[in-house]
C-alpha cells in the first residue's frame, strides 16, 4: 500500500481503498471497502456519518493509519511529519487518558513528552483548562469525573500538542444537549485557532450539523458515499433558523436519495 504524501492543499487522500474483515464461520463475506476513495481539504471540519456498523469507525482507524487497508493508498499531507501530526480520539474517553494521572497531569503529560518549553507548556496548558472547564477538576483522577468532565478531559489531552489532523469517534453519543454545545463550541474554537483539520466520525444528524463544514454519508457494503454535502454556514449554529432547517432538510434528502 502507497503511503506517501499528497498534493499539495489536501490533508489527506484515500484512494481506491479495500479493506476486509475475515469471512466468519457462517460464510459471511467480511468486504467493508472495495475501491473506496475520499479527499480531506485541510483546515476542514469533515462529519463522516453512517448508521451504526455501516463501518465509519473502521474508516477513522484506517485514516489514523491505526489500520492498513488491503489494497489502495492512504495519502497523507506532506506537512504531517510527525507520528503526532495525526491523532485518533477514541469513542471511549477512559482509553484517551491515564488513570493514575491527575486532569492537570494528563493535560501536561503529552506536552511534555514533545519537550515543549516551560512557558509555551504552561500558557497551552492553562488556555486548554479554561477552555475545556476544567480549572476546578486539576487534581481529580479520570475515574471521579462525569461523562462530559471526562470527554473534555480526552478532547484537552489528545489536543494539548496542537495535532494537525484530529479524527474524532463519536465524541457526543454518551453526552447531553447542553454538554454536547459546549465542547462543540471548544472544538471550533481550536479548529479555528490551531488550523487543525478534523474528521467527525458519527451516526448523529444534528452533531453532524453542529460541528461540521462537510458531511460524507456513508452507507452499504461495500461502503460506498451516498451523500456528499458542503455546509457553509457560519458558527455557533442556531438549530431554530431557517438556514439550520434548510441544512438539515438537504442532509436528509441526501441520506433518501442515497439509499433508494
Amino acid at each position: 500500500m502507497n503511503n506517501s504524501a499528497t498534493s499539495a492543499g489536501t490533508a489527506l487522500q484515500l484512494e481506491g481503498i479495500d479493506f476486509s474483515y475475515a469471512t466468519s464461520s457462517d460464510g459471511t463475506n467480511g468486504q467493508l471497502y472495495e475501491g473506496f476513495s475520499l479527499c480531506i481539504e485541510p483546515g476542514s471540519i469533515v462529519a463522516i456519518m453512517g448508521a451504526s456498523g455501516s463501518g465509519k469507525s473502521t474508516l477513522g482507524r484506517i485514516m489514523a493509519g491505526v489500520l492498513t487497508p488491503q489494497k489502495g493508498s492512504v495519502r497523507r499531507s506532506p506537512d504531517f511529519t510527525q507520528p503526532s501530526d495525526i491523532v485518533y480520539v477514541d469513542q471511549h474517553p477512559m482509553n484517551d487518558v491515564f488513570p493514575w494521572q491527575t486532569v492537570l497531569e494528563n493535560v501536561r503529560y503529552p506536552l511534555e513528552k514533545l519537550k515543549w518549553d516551560g512557558p509555551r507548556r504552561r500558557e497551552r496548558i492553562c488556555y486548554l483548562m479554561t477552555l475545556f472547564r476544567l480549572g476546578a477538576l486539576a487534581n481529580a483522577y479520570p475515574a471521579h469525573l462525569s461523562g462530559g468532565e471526562l470527554q473534555r478531559l480526552a478532547l484537552s489531552r489528545c489536543l494539548s500538542w496542537r495535532p494537525k489532523l484530529v479524527i474524532l469517534d463519536e465524541p457526543f453519543s454518551a453526552l447531553d444537549g447542553k454538554v454536547k454545545a459546549e465542547i462543540t463550541s471548544a472544538l471550533h474554537e481550536l479548529a479555528l485557532k490551531d488550523r487543525t483539520t478534523m474528521v467527525l466520525i458519527t451516526h448523529n444528524v444534528s452533531d453532524a450539523l453542529a460541528l461540521g463544514m462537510r458531511c460524507v454519508v456513508i452507507a452499504n457494503r461495500p461502503v460506498r458515499i451516498i451523500s456528499d454535502l458542503e455546509f457553509l454556514n457560519g458558527f455557533p449554529r442556531d438549530n431554530s433558523s431557517p438556514d439550520y432547517d434548510a441544512m438539515h432538510q438537504a442532509l436528509i434528502s441526501g441520506i433518501r436519495d442515497g439509499l433508494v
